[in-house]
């Protein structure tokens, strides 16, 4: 994977790794502009697992903003699985994305 890549290409990337492990369920704000900031890039389902995961996907330089840190800060303190994910994380999200992979977990720096 092209650890340079931009942010969009990395997200159909990883959404592209999780319809094919079984995450059916997939959410994506496509124009986000009129949205209120922060809400998480992706929302993925997987009915089999019972899982639901917000994932805030950044490219390896991309900065998160603080209403996108507050809301995943929130999310997990609310017992949701929540993620940041980086193109340099690849290996941590097939792993997590894998049928009974381990939870997603936020990292401490956010």
């Amino acid at each position: 994977m092209n650890h340079d890549m931009t942010e969009e290409r990395f997200r159909r990337h990883v959404r592209q790794l999780a319809e094919m492990r079984g995450w059916n369920l997939a959410y994506h704000t496509h124009n986000s502009q009129r949205s209120d900031a922060g809400w998480p890039d992706e929302v993925y389902g997987h009915p089999k697992a019972m899982r639901t995961l917000f994932v805030e996907l950044k490219t390896n330089s991309g900065r998160l903003r603080p209403a996108q840190a507050d809301w995943l800060k929130h999310l997990a303190g609310c017992g949701f699985e929540v993620a940041l994910w980086r193109p340099r994380d690849l290996g941590l999200i097939v792993n997590t994305l894998a049928p009974g992979g381990p939870r997603a977990q936020l990292p401490d720096h956010v």
